[in-house]
């Protein structure tokens, strides 16, 4: 018997496979570019910094500190310098913003000194030490309380229009020396406001009280008031019993739920067609095998005779995973088209056709003067 020849394909790459080593190479350069823009955008916000920070500089060495804090604050915001912070903090202090300012004074003492930072640096410190220590004393204390709500969470409290955290109730909050507006609202509530003026390193305690709204329980009240009986006027002549239906309400008949819809069919084919790629897979695995076998025991496309039954049994496998893919794909396909399809369910349709029924008949039990009855539509 002479052998058996099997045709060999060319293998070739798949399209990503072979577009990998092209991304491979742009990687580094795409990363680099955007380093590169990083970079320079960091440079020019210190640049800017840099030219903010030394108007505002010099804005504050001659007392305009009024137009130093904007330039300071800037500065501040695009790159953190000890300097700038302290001359920020010197400044708002100056315009009676106490209590921001010393904080920014905290902020320089609490960062570390390095062993060898500059003298700028140090002297910035020693600066802020001896401004902070002449200013905290300056600062005021007040004690705010609402009375009225049962819970605080339920109160907003606002200091000169700016909302206050309302854990700080009951508790001191440093201020500013000066006068000051605090008003507290709450849902249901009148408002109530005061107006109070400290002085350095004062201590004061002010209360507002919230007293209910009268209009605000008006409108809860009838809001939730109960309906008038339509019927309460002749109450004494009849009494309605248990209504099957109210007067007038066949001219508004209520519409039955949309049908569901009956999927079975598709359920079905997608099933089969699911099973069947399943199948299909495995006898496609199972050729696959065979051929990897048969690669090695048939070089240059030259089989033995021993290998007939294996080459036909490979040859089987493929065409059995052909036909089960290609059934499984039609059993998918047909079962999208039973699902676009589908009409509504038997029991579904059955159930709107009793309610139509039912929407006919309107009855009414009443009791009067000498006599009972039932009236209605049927």
């Amino acid at each position: 018997m002479g052998k058996l020849a099997k045709p060999c394909a060319r293998k070739r790459q798949p399209w990503p496979m072979r577009l990998w080593p092209l991304a491979a190479l742009c990687a580094p350069l795409l990363v680099g570019i955007d380093a590169t823009a990083q970079d320079d955008a960091d440079a020019a916000e210190t640049a800017a910094a840099r030219t903010l920070a030394v108007e505002g500089i010099k804005l504050a060495d001659t007392g305009r500190c009024e137009e130093a804090i904007d330039k300071l604050a800037k500065a501040e915001r695009l790159h953190h310098a000890p300097v700038v912070l302290g001359r920020l903090g010197e400044c708002q202090i100056s315009q009676g913003r106490l209590v921001e300012g010393t904080e920014n004074l905290r902020k320089v003492l609490r960062e570390p000194l390095a062993p060898d930072a500059p003298p700028v640096v140090v002297r910035a410190r020693e600066r802020a030490s001896v401004v902070l220590e002449r200013s905290k004393v300056r600062i005021a204390g007040l004690n705010i309380t609402v009375k009225g709500p049962r819970a605080s969470s339920e109160v907003a409290v606002t200091v000169d229009g700016q909302p206050m955290n309302v854990a700080l109730l009951d508790a001191e909050r440093p201020m500013d020396p000066g006068e000051h507006v605090v008003e507290a609202s709450a849902p249901g509530f009148t408002s109530a406001s005061a107006r109070v003026s400290v002085a350095p390193g004062e201590r004061q305690s002010i209360v507002l009280t919230l007293e209910p709204d009268a209009k605000a329980r008006a409108v809860t009240g009838s809001a939730t008031a109960p309906e008038a009986t339509p019927a309460a006027s002749d109450a004494g002549l009849f009494t309605r019993v248990s209504p099957l239906a109210e007067p007038g309400a066949a001219a508004q008949p209520s519409s039955p739920p949309p049908p569901g819809r009956n999927l079975t069919n598709a359920y079905i084919a997608w099933g089969a067609g699911g099973a069947a790629v399943l199948a299909g897979s495995v006898f496609g695995l199972l050729a696959f095998q065979s051929k990897s076998d048969l690669d090695k025991q048939c070089p240059e496309n030259l089989c033995p005779d021993s290998s007939a039954d294996q080459l036909s049994s490979a040859r089987r496998d493929s065409t059995v995973a052909t036909v089960l893919m290609a059934v499984g794909g039609a059993g998918l396909a047909l079962g999208t088209v039973f699902y676009f399809t589908a009409g509504p369910r038997e029991e579904a349709a059955t159930s709107a056709a009793a309610h139509r029924t039912e929407d006919g008949l309107r009855a009414r039990a009443w009791i009067g003067l000498g006599g009972v009855g039932i009236d209605g539509n049927f």
